[in-house]
């Protein structure tokens, strides 16, 4: 009698299981939207996404508009078509290098990344203001918003800490 029970409830608690999943995958599906980069920042909605080499020769800074995106700040500087790198010890603790600054012969992206070699630098706009605030997340763990801009510094050894992407941030409203 107990084995029959079992079994009873056994197969009860798979039929509401598959009449979940049936019922779910009927509900209308969500319109696939495309992510789009452009150069420059972002005049309209979207998110401004700017990378300061520095001073490093073989980088310009460079500036993205970032449409579409949703999820965190790491894979956005990625989806704006940049190469980032962490440290085999944090792999998306720290963004040790981006498009190979600083090279592999200068750092060697073990741990966390220490100022004698230069390091990067992350900052979040402030919307009133138009200007660029030091980031007190890292990338991985900030959630990027439609409207915002996100810059990148790489510093010398002897800029202090919180220099600033050389060129003004652009935010905008995204309002639906």
């Amino acid at each position: 009698m107990r084995l029959f029970v079992r079994l009873s409830l056994l197969g009860l608690v798979a039929l509401v299981a598959v009449g979940f999943l049936l019922s779910s995958n009927q509900s209308s599906p969500q319109p696939l939207v495309k992510v789009s980069v452009q150069a420059g920042q972002c005049q309209a909605s979207g998110i401004s996404v700017v990378v300061d080499f520095g001073i490093s020769k073989s980088n310009q800074t460079t500036e993205k508009c970032v449409k579409n995106y949703q999820g965190n700040s790491w894979n956005l500087l990625e989806t704006a078509g940049f190469e980032v790198l962490g440290t085999e010890k944090y792999p998306t603790a720290f963004v040790c290098r981006i498009n190979q600054v600083p090279d592999s012969q200068t750092e060697r992206c073990i741990s966390t990344p220490g100022t004698a070699n230069g390091s990067w630098a992350y900052f979040i706009a402030d919307p009133e203001t138009n200007s660029w605030v030091y980031s007190s997340y890292g990338a991985a763990n900030h959630v990027a918003v439609c409207g915002s801009a996100e810059g990148w510094r790489f510093l010398a050894s002897d800029e202090d800490l919180k220099t600033q992407p050389s060129v003004k941030p652009m935010t905008t409203s995204c309002e639906k």
